[in-house]
């Protein structure tokens, strides 16, 4: 017969991992939207410099080393951008498989200790 007492008890703790997924998800995108809110920031104001001394050149050869400097330095940040959110990511990721293999083995040791020792045989139909 089922406890309705532990019932709670058993909610919460089943739920626990389902928490715990909850906030490391939010942390990872909590992370990630404040990595591209600074790299939005960092590339608009690059680009604004950019145009200031764009303007400033007077031959076709400063315009053409000015567009070079720009565009590495761009590829530099994506890249580097790039690399950060994959580390967030695959972090997050890390975070969510140890705590599902947690969940996993507390729910098999729960069937486990849940089980009577030894079930009833059942009777044979006659």
């Amino acid at each position: 017969m089922f406890e309705f007492e532990n019932f709670n008890e058993q909610f919460e703790k089943s739920l626990k991992p389902y928490n715990e997924l909850v906030n490391v998800n939010a942390k990872a995108l909590e992370q990630l939207a404040q990595q591209q809110a600074e790299l939005f920031t960092s590339n608009l104001k690059e680009g604004v410099s950019y145009a200031q001394n764009l303007s400033a050149q007077k031959d076709l050869a400063a315009i053409v080393e000015e567009q070079r400097v720009f565009a590495e330095k761009l590829q530099e940040k994506l890249t580097c951008a790039a690399k950060e959110a994959y580390g967030v990511i695959a972090s997050a990721q890390e975070q969510a498989g140890d705590i599902l293999k947690g969940a996993f083995a507390e729910a098999q040791e729960t069937v486990k200790t849940a089980a009577p020792a030894k079930a009833p045989k059942a009777s044979k139909a006659k």
